[in-house]
């Protein structure tokens, strides 16, 4: 061949190679792992009352300032200004809606209060805060339906 690969100029030392392998790790049961596993996540119970929740709560604690911190970027804001007038616009509709076909006993602003009320109880205790709730047609017809049956004789 006329292309010819010379030899290293120095040897890789050999101490890597030489030294004997290293012992197996110990088998962990199954069993033994899913407690492990369960005890880091904050799933076991503790024997106390609200144990967990304490125990979860004090895990999340370093995050809670950032989660706070993170919604006032610009794209939560801008988010916020959206979901507002989403929320706001159907509800003064049917509202306005509402009041022909109920004589003016429901109105935009009794319907501006249920969307709050709703909207505010939904937030807190549904862990989904950004769910749009409001009035669509089907509850126009609904209400519309139940006036006139409480409205006509007998």
């Amino acid at each position: 061949p006329s292309i010819r690969i010379e030899p290293p100029a120095s040897i890789p030392p050999q101490d890597i190679r030489k030294r004997p392998p290293e012992k197996p790790k110990e088998e962990i049961s199954y069993e033994d792992e899913e407690q492990k596993l369960r005890d880091e996540s904050g799933l076991s119970r503790t024997g106390r009352l609200f144990g967990g929740l304490i125990n979860d709560l004090k895990r999340k604690a370093p995050w809670y300032w950032s989660d706070f911190k993170d919604a006032l970027a610009l794209q939560c804001v801008a988010s916020w200004i959206f979901l507002y007038f989403a929320c706001l616009s159907p509800i003064i509709t049917f509202g306005g809606l509402l009041s022909e076909a109920t004589g003016k006993n429901m109105a935009a602003m009794e319907s501006l209060v249920s969307g709050f009320v709703c909207g505010m109880g939904y937030g807190f205790f549904s862990g989904q805060p950004l769910t749009i709730l409001g009035s669509t047609g089907p509850v126009l017809v609904f209400e519309t339906i139940v006036y006139d049956f409480s409205h006509s004789p007998g």
